[in-house]
């Protein structure tokens, strides 16, 4: 993995300096914001600008300017959906960087300036991707079940989906084309300003608890003795991926251990060398989280007990970066519940020694 240690530990303890200097400095050169965004808005911009300088030093540390772009196209686009031109989000970001660069010493500015403007000159290609996303079928079963969600009726959400089993649909069908894909949209609505925070956070409690309500389904076929054990990154809080891969490993025989969301790294490490999992899966869904699963990886392979197990890694930080795995001494990737199934079979043996 590239890391420039010193650098990137460097920018991580200014970032809060630099935030607070940025946001500062933009309102006094453009004194309307506080009239058009008042002082919720200029919190809202405060820890925007936190997130920008996290993932800047992700960016910096795996040496991937990519990560730092699709921050940045997300971004644009999320800020567009709520009424904020594009112009603003780049003249926030020139003041990021002047700090960027009085701040930090040495080397630093240039190297961290390099992940920077790589980042913004690809900022518009970024936003173009995240455009390409669609919007479920109308006609759809995960159509029909968000919107009983999004309208607050889980009770017809959960008689929806048993009507559904009981007519001949698959649980596993049930995880990945009503479950899964109808989150995805929830966060597309999100970004979109279609749905609020609170609508999106109902909308994964209320999933929870109707997978919960199915999981006879789950258990119900024969064992085949092998074990996983599944965590999300320290701080890690979305953890309905993770617990959905465990769920097709349970349809499937294995006997699965699902520790969580923001697991703590020396945990984790003591609960493998007790388990002796056949496979560990780790999980970061926010790209800032990224270096928890690399720091997860590192204790594990440090230790005797727990260096040879395997690793396979997922989650949309991880989808966004296909090769990162690679990176963080992981043994493999999947991109959803399915895949991790699939890629479980050919994920090679542990690191050992």
């Amino acid at each position: 993995m590239h890391e420039n240690f010193r650098v990137v530990n460097e920018l991580r303890s200014v970032a809060e300096t630099i935030a607070q200097s940025a946001v500062a400095r933009d309102y006094e050169r453009r004194p309307a914001l506080l009239a058009k965004y008042g002082e919720r808005g200029r919190a809202m911009y405060l820890q925007d600008t936190r997130f920008c300088l996290s993932y800047l030093a992700d960016a910096t540390s795996f040496g991937r300017p990519s990560i730092f772009k699709n921050y940045l196209g997300w971004v644009r686009k999320v800020l567009a959906a709520r009424g904020v031109a594009p112009e603003e989000l780049i003249e926030s970001l020139k003041c990021v960087r002047e700090l960027l660069i009085e701040t930090l010493s040495g080397e630093s500015p240039a190297m961290v300036c390099e992940v920077f403007d790589a980042g913004i000159a690809g900022c518009a290609g970024a936003a173009s991707a995240h455009q390409a996303e669609q919007p479920l079928p109308a006609d759809g079963l995960a159509k029909r079940y968000l919107d009983f969600l999004l309208r607050g009726e889980r009770q017809a959400a959960l008689a929806l989906v048993q009507d559904a089993i009981r007519s001949g649909t698959g649980i596993g069908e049930l995880w990945l084309r009503v479950f899964q894909d109808s989150q995805y949209e929830v966060g597309r609505l999100w970004q979109a300003n279609q749905i609020s925070v609170a609508q999106e956070h109902y909308c994964t409690a209320a999933t929870q608890l109707i997978m919960s309500r199915l999981y006879s389904h789950v258990l119900s076929g024969p064992r085949s003795g092998r074990v996983l054990v599944t965590a999300c990154a320290p701080e890690e809080i979305h953890e309905l991926g993770m617990r959905m891969v465990a769920d097709f490993f349970e349809m499937e025989g294995w006997d699965t251990y699902h520790l969580g969301a923001n697991l703590p790294t020396a945990a984790l490490v003591g609960y493998v060398a007790q388990r002796q999992p056949e496979l560990l899966g780790l999980s970061a869904t926010m790209t800032f989280h990224l270096e928890g699963v690399a720091g997860m990886v590192r204790a594990l392979r440090a230790s005797p007990e727990t260096r040879g197990v395997r690793i396979m890694v997922g989650g949309y930080a991880f989808n966004r970066e296909p090769d990162l795995w690679r990176d963080i001494g992981a043994d493999g990737h999947a991109r959803d519940a399915e895949g991790a199934l699939i890629a479980a079979e050919r994920v090679p043996a542990g690191v050992s020694g």
